[in-house]
Formats: C-alpha cells, sequence, structure tokens
C-alpha cells in the first residue's frame, strides 16, 4: 500500500495530542497520583473555606447549608483560576518545544488549555460529590444556570488565559504581578460573602467585576429568585475582549519576542 502524507490537520493533532501526554506526564510526575494532586488541590480550597465557617459558627449567607453555599461560589472560581494561571505557565515551561518545526507557539498554549479544561472539570465533580457526601442538597433547582455559569466561567478563563500568556511573553514578571488582580477579583466576587451585603459604593465598582456576574448565575441554579441582576452580555463582552487582545499579541508581537 503507497504511503499516504498526513494532512497539515493530521499533523497538528498529532503534535497537540502528544503535548498534552507530555504535559500531564512532566507537571504531574508521570503517575496518577501525581495528576491526582492537581485535581484534589481545589477541594482542599472548598474545604477550608467551608471550615472556616463552621469553627467561627458564622450563619449562612444564603440558605441554610454552608457547604452549598461555598460550592455554588467557588466552583466558577476555580475554573478561573487556575485556567487563567495555567495557561500562561505553558509556554514558559515549555519555550524549548517551540524549536521543534512541527511545534507552534500556539500548540503550547492549547494543550495547556485543554489539561486544564480536563482537571477543572474533574475537581468540579469531585467538589459536588464531597458536597453530597456532607448531606449537602447538590440537585440545582435549575440545571439551566448551573451549565451556563460553567461556561461562562471557560469563557472568562480563556479570555484571560490568552491574556495572560501575551503579557507574560512581554513582561515575564506578569506571572507574579498577575496575583494581585486575581486575589481583588476573588475576593469581589462573591464567592464567600455575599456582594449585596456590602456598602452600596462599594458594589457600584464590584459591578464591574466579571467574575461577581459569572457566581451570582452559578447560585441562581440552587436559590430560586437570587442573581436576576447578573449581566451575562457584560461577561461575554469582557471574555471576548480579552481573548481578542490577548490572540493578537500572541498572533503579531510574541514571535518577536521569541526570535
Amino acid at each position: 500500500m503507497a504511503y499516504q502524507a498526513k494532512s497539515a490537520l493530521e499533523v497538528q493533532l498529532d503534535v497537540l495530542g502528544a503535548l498534552i501526554l507530555r504535559d500531564i506526564r512532566t507537571r504531574f510526575g508521570g503517575t496518577m497520583w501525581g495528576y491526582s494532586i492537581a485535581v484534589l488541590w481545589p477541594c482542599a480550597h472548598v474545604l477550608v473555606i467551608t471550615a472556616i465557617y463552621a469553627i467561627m459558627r458564622k450563619p449562612t449567607p444564603i440558605g441554610d447549608s454552608i457547604v452549598l453555599f461555598a460550592v455554588s461560589g467557588l466552583s466558577p472560581y476555580i475554573i478561573f483560576n487556575y485556567m487563567s494561571r495555567k495557561m500562561m505557565e505553558g509556554p514558559l515551561q515549555n519555550k524549548q518545544l517551540i524549536y521543534f518545526p512541527q511545534v507552534k507557539f500556539f500548540d503550547v498554549v492549547m494543550s495547556r488549555a485543554i489539561v486544564e479544561v480536563c482537571t477543572s472539570s474533574l475537581s468540579i465533580f469531585l467538589v459536588f460529590f464531597i458536597a453530597a457526601c456532607c448531606g449537602a442538597n447538590i440537585v440545582p433547582h435549575d440545571a439551566y444556570p448551573f451549565c451556563e455559569g460553567m461556561l461562562l466561567a471557560l469563557c472568562f478563563a480563556m479570555g484571560a488565559g490568552f491574556l495572560n500568556v501575551f503579557i507574560s511573553q512581554v513582561l515575564p514578571q506578569w506571572l507574579m504581578i498577575v496575583i494581585a488582580p486575581i486575589l481583588i477579583l476573588y475576593f469581589t466576587s462573591g464567592t464567600v460573602i455575599v456582594v449585596e451585603a456590602m456598602p452600596a459604593v462599594v458594589y457600584d465598582y464590584v459591578q464591574w467585576n466579571p467574575l461577581m456576574h459569572i457566581v451570582k448565575v452559578c447560585r441562581s441554579a440552587f436559590y430560586p429568585g437570587y442573581g436576576m441582576d447578573a449581566d451575562v452580555m457584560f461577561v461575554l463582552i469582557v471574555s471576548g475582549a480579552m481573548a481578542l487582545i490577548g490572540l493578537l499579541g500572541i498572533r503579531f508581537v510574541v514571535p518577536r519576542f521569541l526570535n
């Protein structure tokens, strides 16, 4: 049988698959236990927040289950935080791979993004499984807002990830600087407190936080009537703008710094 050369698309898919497997094997020690740490780490975040509320004997801001309150708010943050940062770290940790002619810079970025989507999905599933084991009613009243919230979190994380990749290639110090805006988004998103309880002056500024709207959409699936003022279009516009700037920067600016 005559040998058929692979198309450019098949070659790129093979490269992408190889990069994904390499990322998992090198970053997580090449074992199931190494990868399980990446999946379990976000769960520890949720458990710590829940434990703090339990120890301080604070009343649940919404509903009667502190576990459900923590899980419903932290799930979008888990996707945003880990995906946006790990996408940025991928090219910095695998820059030597770009010297291979078949490997493009964008391949390295996308392989890390795919790995983080899978890791975040497993983490969210495990978080809800643990919440169910703790007696929380994790079945949403309406599954649509929850799915919408997860997709919005994914779009926002991807947009921030592309932007972080671009900035970090131009400014390597961004790897540490970005921690500050992420923490600001976290504390003003309503993940651990209800933003409506903030002073009116503060709340006016908090509404510019896309993650806050995502958290509201996600929580509305479990608390009927909550989050009616969430602005989905605002989240999509911000996510699209960040993705566009990041992709344009990766396409036209980053190659100059690589050369």
